[in-house]
């Protein structure tokens, strides 16, 4: 996303420069040097033509960059949600704790209220904090990685590390036959006495 938004920046920074008066002038003096009237106009119309396209080659930048800007932030409406569901959930959660963990726990959740709220949100984003990407693309890569531990294993994959599982116990063998491998694997696994 940051790649996409210097990109928009930097197409619109050329434009820009690109549209400036004294580029403009320029081109509008050597319109007028040949002194041939429908050259001239003809020139004054192909001028305006690269403003108007310039125009609307900006606004399509400006807009292009204001939806990634807009994509990043969170709205209003949703860090209302946030800060007035989250705690009642962290609460609702921690109720099923027990005994010195419950109260941790309440003690936790009570440090963070203050956190977790509207103002340190808007102040987060109006210094460049991006939520999504801190919180939200790590906690879905976390839930993917947590749902695929849980898929069974393909069979061909499974027959692949049944193999390898096999191979390390023959090496665990050869190791316990030979005494001084087996004193440096009793040290290395910290085992040894």
């Amino acid at each position: 996303m940051e790649e996409e938004l210097v990109k928009a920046g930097i197409e619109l920074g050329s434009s820009i420069a690109k549209s400036s008066v004294q580029s403009i002038m320029a081109k509008i003096k050597t319109a007028k040097a040949s002194g041939d009237k429908d050259k001239t106009i003809s020139n004054l119309e192909e001028i305006i033509n690269e403003l108007i396209s310039d125009r609307n080659r900006l606004v399509q930048l400006a807009q292009s960059y204001e939806e990634e800007l807009i994509t990043q932030r969170i709205s209003d409406k949703d860090i209302d949600y946030i800060t007035m569901n989250i705690i009642p959930l962290i609460e609702s959660l921690a109720e099923q704790n027990v005994g010195d963990d419950a109260q941790k726990t309440k003690e936790a959740i009570n440090l963070f209220k203050p956190i977790l709220s509207k103002e340190l949100f808007n102040i987060a984003q109006l210094l460049g904090f991006n939520f999504k990407q801190a919180i939200g693309e790590p906690l879905t890569k976390l839930v993917n990685s947590a749902i695929q531990s849980k898929m069974p294993i393909p069979d061909g994959l499974n027959a692949t590390l049944q193999l390898t599982v096999m191979q390390r116990d023959v090496e665990f063998f050869k190791i316990m036959q030979d005494e001084e491998a087996y004193q440096r694997y009793l040290i290395a696994t910290g085992k040894a006495e």
